[in-house]
């Protein structure tokens, strides 16, 4: 796989993550439960795990 395959590869996983991020964090806003509000948290905290994790790749894999 060239690098630009891989970038692009990255790019759409990370924008496909933040997709997810969003959508988390406009949940918090609505009148959840607490148990909803958790898990909603839950969800933002791991897509920002996700995020980084893509970020180390690219990093390892493209220097």
């Amino acid at each position: 796989m060239d690098e630009d395959r891989v970038r692009k590869w990255l790019h759409d996983l990370n924008n496909r993550i933040g997709t997810v991020l969003g959508q988390a964090e406009l949940l918090q806003l609505e009148n959840l439960s607490a148990k909803a509000r958790e898990r909603s948290k839950l969800i933002e905290e791991k897509t920002i795990e996700i995020r980084q994790m893509i970020r180390d790749v690219g990093d390892h894999l493209l220097g």
